[in-house]
């Protein structure tokens, strides 16, 4: 009878023994999501890489991605993916030393995106699918917060003053981490789209504006300000000039003969000479008689 009550006791105390603390479960939970994000991203490369290839499903953990060979024979690529499927393992090592707050799990899950071995990784895709792997992805860490033990943070919390306890995020609603899905990706990504514009602006990396974005904005205020000098300056005066040349000339006088111009030269008080027609009367020509 002893040993029966005996026996009891250790099926009840064993799952006790062996139960997980919430922070194994948050760093298993990070483990988990950085699997998927590394298996996404390789998945994106490869598939961009071979048209006809498809990076395959059961390839989600480092141990398994070493072993993979399908790369057509192409030493360049086969060693690049090797290369950053070791670097990329590394990321788990950012999480599980520090405080278990979910501040932290956040903080490490997105410097994964700007790290500098995935940004090299990813640099050959077309800018269009390198912005839609990081949103996939940023939705991604946002379903793994959800899903974060914030009564983990307990014992942290205790050594902090409690305005600090007040300032940590509380944790939001439960959602189950999704994974690989070929026929309903692109559906999910399409639902979850209006959710971006709502994200805090640290959830993601802050725009940067180099040397062309600022030149660009100089060439563009120095079109306008060229556009209101010709519209207020120049067409005005152009306007002018083509109204005076379209103008009808005023008629030029006729050219006079040689005879008129000599005419015209002659004093006014000669008179011009007239001949008469010879008179046949005699006494016309004597004169008169007496």
């Amino acid at each position: 009878m002893v040993k029966q009550i005996f026996f009891a006791l250790l099926l009840l105390l064993a799952p006790l023994a062996h139960a997980e603390t919430p922070a194994e479960a948050n760093k298993r939970l990070f483990d988990k999501t950085i699997d998927e994000l590394n298996f996404r991203t390789m998945e994106t490369v490869y598939d961009k890489s071979f048209a006809r290839g498809k990076f395959p499903l059961t390839l989600r953990t480092a141990a398994a991605r070493r072993s993979f060979d399908g790369f057509d024979n192409n030493a360049t690529l086969k060693r690049l993916f090797m290369n950053y499927n070791d670097a990329a393992e590394r990321y788990k090592n950012r999480y599980g030393n520090g405080p278990n707050t979910l501040a932290e799990f956040q903080k490490q899950l997105n410097s994964v995106l700007l790290d500098k071995n995935f940004e090299f990784f990813i640099h050959n895709l077309p800018r269009d699918e390198r912005v839609a792997l990081v949103r996939a992805e940023q939705r991604l860490i946002q379903q793994a917060t959800a899903q974060f033990n914030a009564s983990g943070a307990s014992e942290d919390a205790a050594a902090v003053p409690p305005a600090d306890v007040d300032a940590q995020p509380e944790a939001p609603v439960a959602a189950p981490l999704t994974t690989h899905d070929e026929g309903s990706a692109s559906a999910a990504d399409a639902a979850e789209e209006p959710s971006l514009t709502s994200q805090p602006a640290a959830s993601g990396p802050a725009p940067r504006h180099d040397w062309l974005d600022y030149f660009t904005l100089l060439l563009s205020l120095t079109s306008v300000l060229l556009l209101l000098y010709l519209t207020t300056s120049v067409l005005p005066v152009l306007s002018r000039r083509i109204n005076n040349l379209a103008a009808e000339p005023e008629p030029e006088p006729e050219p006079r003969s040689l005879i008129s111009r000599l005419r015209a030269t002659r004093s006014p008080g000669l008179h011009e000479d007239r001949y008469e027609e010879d008179n046949d009367d005699p006494d016309h020509a004597t004169g008169p008689h007496r």
